[in-house]
Formats: C-alpha cells, sequence, structure tokens
C-alpha cells in the first residue's frame, strides 16, 4: 500500500522520582526552529566505554540537546522528523556529514536553524556545539565545556542553556531540566536508539527497561519498537508501565490507546480517546478516534467522518487526515464529499497513489470511466496496491491511515499553500515562473515553495512536477523526484518528461525501467538528443 505509516514524534517524557524541570517558557512560533544534528565523536584508545562509545555518543549528544533545548523553550524538532529526513535523502544515520549536506537536511524538514558539534571521549568528555542560522548563513562562537561520561547530563544541560542564550534567550533556567540516568542505562537506551534492527534496538532497550523500569524515555521507545515487530501485547504492556506521575503523561496514555487499537479492543480504545480529547482536543486524537469508529462492528461511517473532518481541519496541510476524511465519507456513499477530500490529498501530495486509486474507484461508480481510468492509470504507475483492478468501483477495506503519533500536542508543520484570491491558474502561473528563476539560480530551497504553491493550485499541470522532480533529484531525493517525473508524465507525456525520468531511474540502479523510458522519449520525438544520449549511456 502507497500510504505512509509515518513515524510520529516520540515524547521526552521526564521520568518519576529524578530532578524535575521548571516550568519551560512556551515556544514562540516566530522562533527559529531549531534541528539538532548528531555529533561527530571521536574516542582516545583507553577511554572509558571504549572505542564503542562512538557508536552511541553522537546519537545521545544530539537527544540531549534537542530536549534540553525544548525544555528552555526553543522549538526544536523532535528526532522522529531528523530520521525521516536522513531516509528521504538515503544519509546512513552517521554523525560525519558535512555541512552543506547538514544544512540540506535542514531545509528538508523546514528548519531555520540548525545545531552541530562535537565530541572528544578521553579521561573526560569534552564537547562542543555550535548553532548556524540557515536564513543568514552566520553561525555563533562555539559553546564548549568537558566533564566526567558519569557527569553526561549536568554536562549536557549547561551546554543546551548556553545554546539557547545564543538562540536569544536572556533568561533561562540555570538549574538541570534533564532527569538524569545512570551512564549505563543511558548507553543501552542510546543504543537502541540507533541499532541497525528492530530486534537489536529491542536488546539494547529490554537492557535498560530492567535497569530503570519506570523510565519513560525507555518505556515509550519500547513501545514504539514493539510495534514495530507487530508484538501489540508487549507494546501495551510497555505503554502500560509508564507511572502515572510521569511529567507528560498523554504521550504514554495515546501510546497505550494505539495498543489497544492493534488489538482490536476498540471499546477501551474510545473511552480513553474521548477522555484525552475532552480534555485537550488535538488532530492527533481526532483522527484516532475516526479510525476507532470506523472499525467498531456496527459503527457509522459517517459518525468517523466528522472526527476525520475534525483533524483535517485543525491540520489542513496533512494528507493522511484528509485521505481518512475522503475514505470515510466513500465508506459512507457520499461520492461528492469523498472526492472533494481526496482532491485535496493530490493537491498536498500529488504522489500519493492510494488517493489517485480511490478517486478512480468512484469516479468509476459515478460512470465517468474516462477520468476513472486516467486515476488509476497514475495510481498504478506509483506502485499502488490496493484497489487496482481497472473494472471495480468498490471501496476496498481497511485504507484508514492511523500514524504511529504519540504526542497529542503536536501541530502540523507543512508548510501552507492555499489558494490566494481570484483565478487559481493564474496565481499558479505567477509561483511556477518565480520558480523558473530560482531554479535557474540554484536557490532550490525558495523554489521548492514556490513550486508546490503552483501543484496546490493546478496540480495536473506537468511542468510544476517535472521542475520539482528535477530540484529534487538534484537534492538526491530520488524516490521523490521520481515519483514527480511520473505524475508530470500522466498530466502530459513528453519526451523531456521521459528523458527526465529515465536519467533519476538510472541514478536510483533501474536501467531496465531506465531504458523503457528512453525507448519511449524516442518514439515520442525521433530527434531528441537527449533520449540518444541517455539510451547510449545506458548501453542500449
Amino acid at each position: 500500500m502507497f500510504a505512509r505509516l509515518m513515524v510520529g514524534v516520540m515524547a521526552w517524557a521526564l521520568s518519576s522520582g529524578a530532578v524535575r524541570p521548571p516550568a519551560a517558557r512556551q515556544a514562540d512560533p516566530r522562533d527559529p526552529l531549531v534541528l539538532v544534528m548528531p555529533f561527530a565523536v571521536s574516542v582516545d584508545p583507553g577511554a572509558p566505554g571504549g572505542a564503542g562509545a562512538a557508536l552511541w555518543l553522537g546519537e545521545a549528544a544530539a537527544v540531549l540537546v534537542t530536549d534540553g533545548l525544548t525544555a528552555r523553550g526553543v522549538r526544536a524538532l523532535p528526532r522522529a522528523a531528523r530520521l525521516a529526513a536522513f531516509e528521504r535523502l538515503d544519509l546512513p544515520m552517521a554523525s560525519t556529514l558535512t555541512r552543506a549536506t547538514m544544512i540540506r537536511v535542514g531545509e528538508l524538514v523546514g528548519a531555520s536553524a540548525i545545531v552541530f558539534g562535537e565530541a572528544r571521549l578521553a579521561d573526560r568528555l569534552s564537547v562542543r556545539a555550535r548553532f548556524i542560522d540557515i536564513t543568514a548563513g552566520a553561525a555563533t562562537t562555539p559553546v564548549a565545556d568537558a566533564a566526567a561520561l558519569a557527569d553526561l547530563f549536568p554536562l549536557f544541560d549547561r551546554v543546551t542553556m548556553a545554546l539557547a542564550r545564543d538562540m536569544g534567550r536572556r533568561s533561562v533556567s540555570e538549574g538541570p531540566v534533564l532527569a538524569p540516568l545512570p551512564v549505563e542505562v543511558f548507553e543501552n537506551y542510546a543504543k537502541g536508539l540507533v541499532a541497525a534492527t528492530p530486534e537489536a534496538r529491542r536488546r539494547f532497550l529490554e537492557a535498560a527497561m530492567m535497569q530503570a523500569p519506570r523510565d519513560d524515555r525507555v518505556l515509550l521507545e519500547l513501545w514504539r519498537v514493539y510495534t514495530t515487530l507487530g508484538l501489540p501485547e508487549k507494546a501495551l504492556e510497555a505503554a502500560s508501565a509508564v507511572p502515572a506521575d510521569a511529567a507528560r503523561p498523554r504521550p504514554a496514555r495515546l501510546a497505550l490507546v494505539l495498543a489497544l487499537i492493534e488489538l482490536g479492543r476498540l471499546d477501551g480504545a474510545l473511552r480513553e480517546l474521548s477522555t484525552l480529547h475532552a480534555e485537550q482536543p488535538s488532530a492527533v486524537l481526532a483522527n484516532a478516534l475516526g479510525v476507532v469508529e470506523l472499525r467498531r462492528t456496527g459503527a457509522s461511517p459517517a459518525d468517523a467522518a466528522s472526527h476525520f473532518s475534525a483533524a483535517a481541519a485543525a491540520a489542513p496541510h496533512n494528507p493522511d487526515y484528509q485521505f481518512n476524511l475522503g475514505y470515510a465519507r466513500a465508506r459512507a456513499g457520499d461520492r461528492a464529499g469523498a472526492l472533494a477530500a481526496l482532491r485535496e490529498v493530490v493537491r498536498l501530495n500529488a504522489a500519493d497513489a492510494d488517493a489517485h486509486a480511490l478517486m478512480g474507484a468512484l469516479l468509476l461508480a459515478e460512470g465517468r470511466s474516462v477520468e476513472a481510468t486516467r486515476e488509476r492509470e497514475l495510481a498504478a504507475s506509483l506502485g499502488v496496491a490496493a484497489g487496482d483492478e481497472p473494472e471495480t468501483a468498490t471501496v476496498p477495506d481497511g485504507l484508514e491511515r492511523l500514524p504511529l503519533e504519540i504526542d497529542p500536542e503536536s501541530g502540523d508543520r507543512a508548510e501552507a499553500a492555499r489558494p490566494g484570491q481570484g483565478d487559481e491558474r493564474a496565481t499558479a502561473a505567477y509561483h511556477l515562473e518565480r520558480a523558473r528563476n530560482l531554479v535557474e539560480a540554484r536557490r532550490d530551497r525558495e523554489a521548492i515553495g514556490e513550486l508546490r504553491r503552483a501543484i496546490y493550485l493546478d496540480p495536473y499541470l506537468d511542468e510544476p512536477h517535472l521542475l520539482l522532480g528535477a530540484v529534487l533529484q538534484r537534492a538526491g531525493r530520488l524516490a521523490e523526484a521520481i515519483d514527480e517525473f511520473r505524475v508530470a508524465l500522466w498530466a502530459r507525456e513528453t519526451a523531456e518528461a521521459q528523458v527526465a525520468l529515465g536519467r533519476a531511474l538510472v541514478a536510483s540502479g533501474d536501467r531496465e525501467a531506465a531504458r523503457r523510458a528512453a525507448v519511449r522519449a524516442l518514439e515520442l520525438d525521433p530527434n531528441s538528443i537527449e533520449a540518444r544520449e541517455l539510451l547510449n549511456r545506458i548501453g542500449g
């Protein structure tokens, strides 16, 4: 299924019985949005922990700085956002990245500033960290500090306090804000974060849990691993073990609800979700309520649609909530309402294959067979796994999307791309013209914003998809680039688009598909020099 199971934001709840943070300053949405990168680590021979310390200290530093900044009121992106960016750029989870690559990761997640640094472990742990404003290109003087490895938490408390001041926090807490763990426990926890496989992550985290059975950091990460491994009973057990007096109990309560949903215990999930939502409504909770209603025996899809509508209204740029709204309306028989919501999905993400496939089924049921065939062709080219039978107008089961999001307060950070006043196509043309100039000037971050606005306003115009694909390929985001080229071809097949697709396919390693694209480009334009060059490059 093309629908992405998004990794959610892990709440950094502080463990009970340890140091509690003072009331954190509320982050201002006008403040910089900061991405903290893993630190580069060097380890001297004979250092405590041995050479293996380099494998976890870099990630541990990023986690501690992120959580320390957040506790001091800085808008720091969660670890999950960084992981998603690394995956999209096909980067290894290593700390030895160039500054240009780090800035590219920051731009991908919408950050306006980056924190990165180095750590050296000898008889003591020495840390240097700096803050860079991506937009202005300005860097602060590095923050430097050192301490014994056993004093890891106080060390990073001091570092984050200094960084927070560099970011404009003139008044920050002088005391510790991170609940400390013994170094050996935190080491197992950090190793559990960076281990290469879910089973390895499970081993390290279970070792940490044996040492700190009430720490919510460890328990919530274990919940995530158990969920990934398809062990909902174990996930429920981990979420249930989070202490009731944890500093942030709501993420643990939602983790418990998601485990109940996986186990099919929907009535219990509904009761807890309703309580959470009554205490403080959010898009995350409204979406989960809709999923529960859609799965409950005898429940009305229209009731589910009302919850999805609330989620979409609270986070209008989240395509998963819009998709669920369209899907529930389709299940309720409201084809017009479903198509309206699904069109919003493809405005936000034109490469959403399930949305196109579902639109095809609905259009076929409406008797609009030509439009239905077009939507299904695009869904098939994007690799849809559901609803791809061309003569079927049935709405399939099980397409609802339930992201693993356990922070009920999290907001949707997608950039707004709402239509402006007047004619949408004229406005789209304006953004497209700006994008052409920005692409030519290699101002890719700004170009992507303009292209997404143009696509939102006119999603079936081919040129914005071609340009966006080129910019994404230049940034190393090959899978996304290939999807954009396929959408462009669906909108209007040209030799230029086939060549662009073929080049991206070659870069991705799919030479046979690239060959087919080059041959098709020559069929469309026998005089295409670019197509012949591509074919020669492949070896045809």
